[in-house]
C-alpha cells in the first residue's frame, strides 16, 4: 500500500523553505530537518535523523515539495552569500586602490628625485610594469593590446635603445616626463583630477 498525500500550493507571498499555509508546524519542521541536511540531503537520511518509515518521508516528501523548496533555499543562501562576497570583493578593490595610488605617488615622487645613474631605464620599465600591471588587476584590462613591430623591433626595444644613447641628462628629463605621463594616466583612470589632490 502506497501513502500518497495532495500536493500543497506555495504561497506566492511566502519564501518556499518557510512555513505554508497548509503546512503544520510538526511538518514544517520535517522540512526544515531534511532542508538542513545541505546539498547532500536525502529522504533517507532525514527519515533516519528523525526516526520515521521512509515510505512516509517520501509521501511527505512529495506532498509538500521538499526538494523544490530545499532547492530554492539552496539558490537563496547562494544569492546572499554571492552579495557579501561581491561587497567584499569591492571594499578589498577601494582598499587595493587607495595602497595603490599611494604607492604611485611615493614612485613618482622618487622618480623625480632620482639621477639618471641611480634608476637605468629597464629599472623604471620594470617599476611602471608592476604598478601598471596591479592597476589593470584591479580595474581590469579594458583596452586591447595591439603590438606595433616594424625593421628596428618593437617601440620599447626602440626607446630603450634610444635611451641608451642618450646623456645622463636627456634621459633623466625623458624618464621623468614618462612618469609624469603614466601619473597622469593613473590619475585619470582613478578619477581624480588635478585640482583635486
Amino acid at each position: 500500500m502506497t501513502l500518497q498525500l495532495p500536493v500543497i500550493n506555495l504561497d506566492p507571498d511566502t519564501d518556499p523553505w518557510e512555513r505554508q499555509p497548509d503546512e503544520t508546524r510538526k511538518r514544517h519542521s520535517q522540512f526544515c530537518a531534511y532542508r538542513d541536511l545541505g546539498r547532500g540531503r536525502t529522504l533517507r537520511r532525514v527519515a533516519d535523523a528523525l526516526a520515521l518509515n521512509d515510505r512516509y518521508v517520501r509521501a511527505v516528501a512529495a506532498g509538500y515539495r521538499w526538494p523544490e523548496r530545499a532547492e530554492a533555499h539552496d539558490r537563496h543562501r547562494d544569492e546572499m552569500h554571492e552579495r557579501v562576497w561581491l561587497e567584499e570583493r569591492r571594499r578589498a578593490a577601494e582598499q587595493d586602490s587607495r595602497i595603490l595610488s599611494a604607492a604611485i605617488g611615493k614612485l613618482a615622487a622618487r622618480i623625480r628625485t632620482l639621477r639618471p645613474d641611480e634608476l637605468t631605464p629597464a629599472t623604471l620599465i620594470r617599476l611602471l610594469d608592476v604598478v601598471l600591471r596591479h592597476r589593470r588587476a584591479l580595474f581590469g584590462d579594458l583596452a586591447v593590446t595591439v603590438a606595433v613591430t616594424g625593421p628596428t623591433g618593437d617601440p620599447l626595444t626602440v626607446q630603450l635603445a634610444e635611451l641608451a644613447t642618450m646623456t645622463p641628462d636627456n634621459r633623466r628629463a625623458v624618464i621623468t616626463d614618462l612618469a609624469a605621463s603614466v601619473l597622469r594616466r593613473t590619475v585619470a583612470i582613478a578619477g581624480r583630477l588635478d585640482d583635486d589632490e
